[in-house]
């Protein structure tokens, strides 16, 4: 079991990352000192897998845990779900010094993390993420929230927990579409910071698919390293951590013209990816060689633009309203090579416009790179 320390403003805390580490689950909660009475906010999916086996080798080591079970799926990120959690966590009586275990993947997280940030002002919370893109992104770095009818995690907070524990052999209930998704993240770290990520992807990407243990491991790991310390260097998303945002401008506006509905957000975010990397070889920023390495990965993943499916001026109008782009002036992060990023604060819309007319020639592009 290997151990990351994300270093914050007041506080420390680990994130535990190993392959068939469950088991240890109990043992670390022992050693953070925390209290027996707890309660685990959980899906329907994940609960009909592993919630048996969580209660019982927690009920072992002397814990008092109480499930609390929502549906599965993004309808669940909801003021009116949060509600019934608050309800139940006051008739089992939970306390401001005891704990809330968010066992799930990212809407879980979200959801419950929330709900810890807020309930009795703020308890104990352990994020448990069970899914590739829970636990190499949304785990870490203590962002929070529920959405709103008119937008996603437009109400949150920033709620960090003791402790994130990754056991990377739960990725294997995951469907292949839920790991490719989860790469979206991996993918963007090896573009914005680590070109070993990147590499290591393009080597072993079949390898990575099928869950080799050693590997997928280890880019777990890798990937966390990245995210804790862009998260220890800027933590309020003031300017650095923005740069976690390469492929999230365009990648929201594919996600929010289909109403989350259709394509999954890692999908979304490497197909953000390669238009916002499109934007900077426009720009001169980027060589062709680079910007074709970035395409073809994207690409051996096999992922997919719906075409069909989309409307270029919803997209470009969901790229409008994006929370990353301050005033007049859109700022952005563009990558210069594999590892290498820059800062700007003058593109202009009509480089979406752009990116987004040659993002509707990607099924072409994913063809010629078979």
């Amino acid at each position: 079991m290997r151990k990351v320390i994300v270093r914050v403003k007041g506080r420390n805390y680990p994130i535990y990352i190993g392959w068939g580490i469950f088991d240890e689950f109990p043992k670390v909660c022992l050693s953070h000192k925390i209290k027996p009475h707890i309660a685990i906010i959980t899906d329907t999916n994940v609960a009909n897998l592993y919630l048996d086996k969580l209660l019982k080798i927690l009920t072992k080591s002397g814990y008092k845990p109480e499930p609390i079970i929502v549906k599965s799926g993004e309808s669940s990120k909801s003021l009116s779900i949060a509600m019934k959690i608050y309800t139940r966590l006051i008739e089992i009586n939970l306390r401001r010094d005891e704990t809330i275990i968010a066992f799930g993947g990212g809407v879980i997280g979200d959801l419950a993390g929330f709900v810890a940030a807020t309930f009795l002002r703020g308890v104990n919370l352990i994020q448990f993420p069970t899914t590739l893109l829970a636990q190499v992104d949304s785990s870490i770095g203590g962002k929070v929230g529920i959405n709103h009818p008119l937008g996603k995690n437009l109400i949150g907070a920033f709620h960090h927990p003791a402790f994130v524990f990754s056991d990377v052999a739960l990725l294997k209930s995951l469907p292949q579409r839920e790991i490719t998704c989860g790469l979206g993240e991996v993918v963007k770290y090896g573009i914005i910071k680590n070109k070993k990520i990147f590499e290591s992807i393009e080597n072993d990407a079949e390898k990575i698919l099928k869950l080799d243990p050693k590997i997928i491991t280890e880019i777990v790991h890798k990937s966390v390293v990245v995210k804790s310390t862009i998260v220890e260097m800027d933590e309020r998303e003031k300017k650095l951590r923005m740069i976690l945002n390469f492929g999230h401008t365009i990648g929201h506006g594919i996600e929010a013209s289909l109403n989350y509905k259709k394509l999954k957000h890692g999908e979304a975010v490497m197909l953000g990816i390669v238009g916002e990397s499109f934007i900077s070889l426009k720009r001169g920023l980027m060589n062709e060689k680079t910007f074709e390495r970035i395409k073809n990965l994207i690409c051996s993943l096999g992922v997919k633009f719906p075409k069909k499916l989309l409307d270029k001026e919803k997209i470009l109008t969901h790229i409008g309203y994006d929370k990353k782009i301050f005033s007049e002036r859109l700022n952005m992060y563009l990558p210069l090579g594999i590892g290498k990023m820059k800062f700007v604060d003058d593109v202009k819309f009509a480089e979406f416009e752009e990116a987004v007319e040659f993002l509707f020639n990607f099924e072409k592009l994913r063809q010629n790179s078979k």
